[in-house]
């Protein structure tokens, strides 16, 4: 096993057959330096590149998010005033309706013939009967 003075030495001999002083033209160091400094700088701009299209992409989910917030709290507030609406209502109010059940048809079943007088339910709203009946 080396010691650590032999893996320096060792160390040392194999960064002098680097690729910098394989070159035996005049001023082959600083090519080989502008060469990589080129390849770190192609590198940092693709990256500033793609955050900055990762920003706009994350500003656009945004306000795609607040328009969604904005809009599903109109909607909240249409449903609230339409339910106000309907509860407030005098002929819902007239029926009594069971609040739980206003969903289904709470009307009697119809009897006798078309002109008996007698009502008929649409969606938890009972009407009269047109018609000639006496």
């Amino acid at each position: 096993m080396l010691n650590f003075y032999e893996l320096k030495a060792l160390q040392l001999k194999l960064n002098s057959y680097s690729f910098e002083n394989c070159l035996s033209k005049p001023g082959s160091r600083l090519r080989a330096m502008r060469v990589r400094l080129a390849k770190k700088r192609r590198a940092i701009r693709r990256m500033r590149q793609s955050l900055s299209a990762l920003q706009i992409a994350a500003e656009q989910i945004d306000r795609r998010n607040e328009r969604i917030i904005a809009e599903n709290a109109l909607i909240d507030q249409l449903v609230y005033d339409l339910l106000a609406e309907i509860e407030n209502d005098p002929l819902i109010r007239a029926q009594n309706l069971d609040g739980r059940n206003i969903i289904t048809n709470q009307a009697p079943p119809p009897r006798g013939g078309a002109d008996d007088g007698r009502k008929w339910c649409v969606g938890g709203l009972y009407y009269a009967r047109g018609g000639g009946g006496a």
